[in-house]
């Protein structure tokens, strides 16, 4: 177990280096409707085209505030959101990274309501145009964590023809305390591209039960993650609802599964 605590050390430690100094790296902007603009931020490992772009969501209000100093370096305020502490490791062998802002015209970011919204959807539109105009030969690929899950469930759906593959990890799968969810009653079934559910047979969130996902990913592909370092706020990046520790595993296991190969049904 020690050996195991310590590796998973190291692997969270290499994590923040490669977070800090990957180079590659640029925020694109948007203009989306009424004048509002939309950034992501591309990280690519190299100039080669990519053979695949997973556009990204992480959770929370998805508020970012990307920016670019004029050395290159770049700014936002999460870091420790399981897509973007993790983007370097998706990043490499024909792989790209687009995690997406919140448009400039949400201010306090996205609300569950704009994320299931049409806007939301067109605002995604906008965004996959420019990918494919950079990367014309690219398959993309839809990804949400938490309540990024409301967004690759609901653009996924509109999309249906933008997206290659929708991927949702740690979804949110559970009723919220009295209050309604977006995903309450969702078909996933509508979505027309092929699925993928990552959760973490721990999560202590009450708003993302294991069971629970486990009966909304019935039909499609599951991933179910053990192990890892959980600490402090169960529903937060460092609990097991954002895979802390298992970071690499996890990024193997979806990798592997989006490019078609015999992926692990369970990551330990």
């Amino acid at each position: 177990m020690r050996l195991r605590a310590m590796a998973c050390l190291l692997a969270c430690a290499a994590l923040v280096v490669a977070g800090r100094a990957f180079a590659g790296e640029q925020v694109i902007s948007v203009p989306v409707a009424d004048g509002a603009t939309i950034a992501y931020l591309l990280t690519q490992p190299d100039t080669s085209a990519p053979q695949w772009i997973l556009v990204m969501f992480p959770g929370g209000e998805g508020e970012l505030q990307l920016s670019q100093s004029a050395d290159g370096a770049i700014h936002m305020l999460e870091q420790g959101n399981f897509l973007v502490r993790a983007r370097t490791l998706f990043a490499v062998d024909g792989f790209a990274t687009a995690i997406v802002d919140a448009p400039s015209d949400q201010p306090g970011g996205y609300s569950d309501g704009f994320r299931a919204s049409p806007r939301h959807a067109q605002d995604l539109e906008k965004v996959t145009a420019d990918l494919h105009q950079r990367f014309p030969s690219a398959k993309l690929v839809l990804i949400g964590t938490s309540r990024g899950t409301i967004s690759s469930a609901f653009v996924g759906r509109a999309l249906p023809d933008v997206w290659d593959a929708v991927v949702h990890t740690s979804t949110l799968s559970s009723p919220s305390r009295g209050q309604a969810l977006p995903l309450a009653g969702f078909d996933f079934g509508a979505i027309r591209p092929r699925q993928l559910f990552v959760h973490h047979e721990d999560d202590g969130c009450f708003l993302c039960s294991y069971h629970a996902a486990q009966q909304i990913a019935s039909g499609h592909d599951l991933i179910t993650v053990h192990g890892g370092m959980a600490r402090g706020n169960p529903c937060q990046a460092k609990g097991h609802h954002g895979f802390y520790g298992q970071d690499q595993a996890v990024v193997a296991a979806i990798k592997v599964w989006i490019a078609g190969g015999a992926w692990p049904k369970e990551v330990d």
